[in-house]
Parts: structure tokens; sequence; C-alpha cells
């Protein structure tokens, strides 16, 4: 899937190939514009393997003792993230300025959105929800972004997450350029105008090579932990100057003997507690199930995966923190943000131990990808332009409401944007010449 750069002038050039990158890129291929999507990392084959999993997962530090992962490939995070689908409310539309019920429709026809029924359920969702009931706590089932029919029996499948790299795959069909392991370090701008981008581009294990490309039009789309960075390199003010918030999370686990786990969908149903916490049935697949035990050095507990029983607890932290000048992002919980997790995390104990959970403990704290770091109306435009023309933002950057998850509402945002880049990339209609008069002149 990877071209070379002509010396051509795109229409439009993309800069990162996840969820609105890669929607970016298909929208305006389809359009009949020329595209050109530089992403950093390679064109992996996404399987849900040790190997696979490892190769595209990169770690940031967002505060002390707080990481958030995300993936460095082509399609971005979606190839790890769980497929939770929370659509935008009028309090999404409030916070970002902007109205995207046209987009949702869109896409809602487009895309496999629907709640998993109780066939799709595992023993282990099964006995938390009866559990949690049983207590008062009631779970509800979440949209889901999985096409139900790669599922047979309603037998978990990877493949059936809907996964950005879908789109790029469009996208290059209809004639766009992907160029992979491209990092672009910085936008080129003359007389206030961008006029296209400067990457480094990673050919064999050793040799980078510097490499420019222009377009009429730039699209950062590199994700929420790079494109501050480059926006403050460009000299846009105040990036990330009320903080962010990252939705920290953990779970809770325990063993049921005689459970008989089997792979599901993670979070495909939660409760919401109304106290800026919510706690998620963490059951899940016995691959991921043993890369968190790993990762949390919990050996004991790496093939207990058919007996573990697990709860997810996260926070709508507050705006905090601060995003440094060299594109770094810190931030400290705040005590009444550490009481929820310890309110939220009684509460998970008191539904584990009811279901017969014993053996009970906690995994390391982990952050979601940093939202709210640039604002729709400030940093950039209801077009999401910024001060320097021909320069737009689409990527989780742009998320303002802490409440939903985030991969629908990119979608809309980017299906919304190549609506008006292809609108402007339009030729002008050339005026016709006025209709002569004929005047009747007496011989």
């Amino acid at each position: 899937m990877t071209d070379r750069v002509t010396d051509r002038e795109y229409d439009v050039i993309v800069v990162g190939s996840g969820t609105c990158g890669a929607t970016l890129a298909r929208e305006l291929a389809r359009r009949h514009k020329k595209v050109l999507i530089l992403e950093q990392g390679q064109d992996h084959t996404l399987r849900e393997t040790f190997s696979s999993m490892a190769a595209v997962t990169k770690e940031y530090s967002v505060g002390k003792d707080l990481k958030a992962a995300t993936a460095v490939t082509v399609g971005g995070s979606t190839s790890l993230y769980f497929g939770v689908c929370k659509l935008p409310t009028a309090e999404t539309y409030a916070s970002l300025g902007i109205d995207l019920s046209a987009e949702v429709a869109e896409a809602k026809r487009e895309l496999p959105v629907a709640e998993l029924p109780d066939q799709f359920l595992s023993p282990q969702s099964l006995v938390l929800r009866k559990s949690a009931a049983e207590l008062g706590y009631k779970f509800k089932k979440n949209l889901m972004l999985v096409d139900q029919s790669k599922c047979d029996s309603g037998r978990y499948e990877y493949d059936a997450r809907w996964k950005a790299k879908s789109y790029v795959e469009e996208a290059v069909d209809f004639g766009a350029t992907l160029i992979t392991q491209a990092a672009v370090t910085r936008v080129l701008i003359e007389d206030g105008r961008a006029v296209g981008v400067e990457y480094k581009h990673k050919q064999g294990f050793m040799r980078t090579k510097l490499c420019t490309a222009r377009g009429k039009r730039i699209v950062l789309s590199t994700g929420a932990l790079a494109t501050p960075k480059l926006l403050i390199d460009c000299g846009i003010k105040n990036i990330g100057d009320r903080g962010f918030f990252c939705k920290p999370a953990y779970m809770v686990c325990g063993t049921v003997p005689g459970l008989q786990a089997t792979d599901t969908f993670v979070g495909n149903q939660d409760i919401e507690l109304g106290k800026g916490f919510s706690l998620g049935d963490g059951a899940m697949s016995s691959l991921l199930f043993k890369l968190v035990m790993l990762a949390n050095l919990k050996w004991r507990y790496l093939f207990s995966f058919s007996k573990m029983l697990s709860m997810g607890i996260l926070i709508y932290d507050s705006m905090g923190g601060e995003v440094g000048k060299d594109g770094s992002f810190r931030k400290q919980l705040t005590a009444a943000e550490l009481q929820k997790l310890q309110d939220a995390e009684q509460i998970a104990i008191e539904i584990l131990k009811n279901a017969g959970a014993r053996n009970i403990f906690r995994t390391k704290l982990m952050a979601g990808i940093p939202g709210g770091t640039i604002r729709i109306k400030e940093h950039v435009d209801e077009n999401l332009q910024t001060d320097i023309s021909h320069l737009y933002v689409c990527d989780h950057s742009l998320m303002s409401d802490v409440m939903i998850t985030p991969t629908f509402t990119l979608i809309c945002l980017a299906k919304r944007l190549a609506k008006h880049l292809s609108a402007s990339l339009q030729p002008s209609q050339a005026r016709s010449a006025p209709a002569l008069k004929v005047v009747a002149r007496a011989s």
C-alpha cells in the first residue's frame, strides 16, 4: 500500500491514518481529490497475537505513574481499541460548538453500530450482571462498532471490530497515496499559508531520508499525543493551556472456581453511577487477559483466564495538568478524583465478592488518550482551520466531551471536514459573459 511522493502538488495532505485521517482520506479520495496520507507507523497486518500487539503498541507518559497507550500503525489506535460506541449527544455538540447531526446519520448508515445481543455475552459477563442486579446496580449494554455477521453464533472475533485501516485501504483503492514510516517534523509555511510538510522517511533499518511534500490543504490528524507539538512549533498560542482530560482507569479482578470464562468484547456493558465514574464489564479475550497480567506482573494468574472475573473502573476527570512546549503531557489527579476511584473500587469489590470471587486484586492505573487540548472557535474555527491559512486539525485533540467514547464522533468530525475541504477545492465557476444587446439602427 506504500507509494512514493511525486513532484506533483496534492489537493490534501493528511498527516496520520487513524480514525480521522483514514476517514478524511476515504471521503476526499471518493470525491476524486488528490490525497497524500503520511503515516509514522508501518502497514502491519492486524492480528490479535502477542507479536502483532507488541509491534504496534506505544506508551506515553501523561503524568507521574500515569501512562497512555496508543498504536503506531496504519489505522492507528483502532487496532487496539475495544469498539465501544457512545454516540455524541446535545452536550457533545454544545461543548464542540458545532452540530454533527447530519454526519451522525450518515455514519450510522455506514457503520455496524448496535448493541450485542445476549448470545454474545460470555459466562463471566452474565455472572457479573446477575451479581450487580442482586445488589441494586444495573448493567446497561453499550452500542458497539462490531460487525456481528463476522461472529458465528455470537463467538468473539477480533476482525469483527471496525478499524480505520479499512478506510485507508478504500482511500488507496480510490487513488490516494499512502507513505508509511513517514514521521512529519514540521509544517511548511509561506506568507502565512501552509503549503506542505517536512517528514523523515525511514528507509531500511538504519537509513532515514528527509523529504518534503506540498499540498493545497494540510490536515494534522497525528493524534492527541503528537498534534499539539506540531501546532506549538507553528507558533500557535495557548495549546493545552487548560490542561487535558484522560479518563484514568484500572481493573479489579478475582477468581471464581468453575466459571469457564470465554473470549468476548471488552466494555459491551457498564454501570453509569452518575457520580463522575462508571463501572464496566471487564470480560475480555484470553490473549488480552494474558497481556494485562504480564503488564501488571501478575504471573500467578497468567493461566487463570477461565476462572477470572473482572470489572473496569473509569473516572471522568476534569481538565487539568499542562502540555509543555516540547509536547509533553503532565497531570496529577486531584484528591477528589482519587477518592472517586476508591469509591468505585469498593463497589466493584462488593459485586465481585457477591459473585463468589476470591483472591481479589487490582491492576495499575492507566490513562486514556488525552483530550481537550485544542478548542474549536479558539485554536481552530468551525471548519477546523487554524489561524494559519490552509492548515487544519482533525483528531482526538479536539474532543471536548469526557463522557463519550471518541471513535464515532471523530468519524463524524472528519466527514464534516471532508465536505468543507472538497467544496473549498472546487474550481471557481467562470462568470458567463453578459448577453449582448442588439440595437437596431436606422439606415
